[in-house]
């Protein structure tokens, strides 16, 4: 029996794993990003850090969780490599905004200055409640 062709066939398909491996950095992450009718786009880099928060408030860092402690120490060795590294926060939007804050506060503290935060844009336009209203100075706060 000739195995060559078979050797290949597995080479072929191990290369095709490995690609499209390299494309899913959370795959496990079932998330809702809040939607934001002014998102930039920007391509991620392999340098970039990616943080998630979930719905249960559970944390993770390049797809594997982590504790806000392992979190700080990582950070900080990346910090003195390189202080231009990109930190991507990706939070679910039934997350509270405390714990937001509190990863935003932890990549600052790191020496981490360059964070965005994840969103999606609007399919269908903006709600209504996210159009911009004018304010003429005869309405009060909560009234229309």
């Amino acid at each position: 029996m000739n195995v060559v062709p078979l050797v290949d066939i597995a080479l072929v398909l191990l290369i095709i794993f490995m690609v499209t491996a390299a494309f899913v950095k959370e795959a496990g992450l079932n998330m809702q990003l809040p939607k934001s009718e002014t998102a930039e786009t920007e391509p991620e880099d392999e340098r970039d850090i990616n943080i998630a928060l979930d719905k249960n408030a559970d944390l993770y860092v390049d797809g594997r969780q982590t504790s806000f402690k392992k979190l700080t120490a990582f950070l900080e060795r990346r910090a003195e490599k390189n202080l231009n590294t990109r930190v991507i926060v990706k939070a679910d939007r039934a997350i509270a905004y405390d714990n937001i804050v509190r990863v935003l506060d932890v990549v600052k503290l790191s020496g981490l200055h360059r964070v965005a935060l994840a969103t999606e844009p609007f399919s269908e336009g903006p709600p209504a409640s996210a159009v911009p209203m004018r304010y003429d100075g005869a309405t009060k706060a909560g009234g229309h």
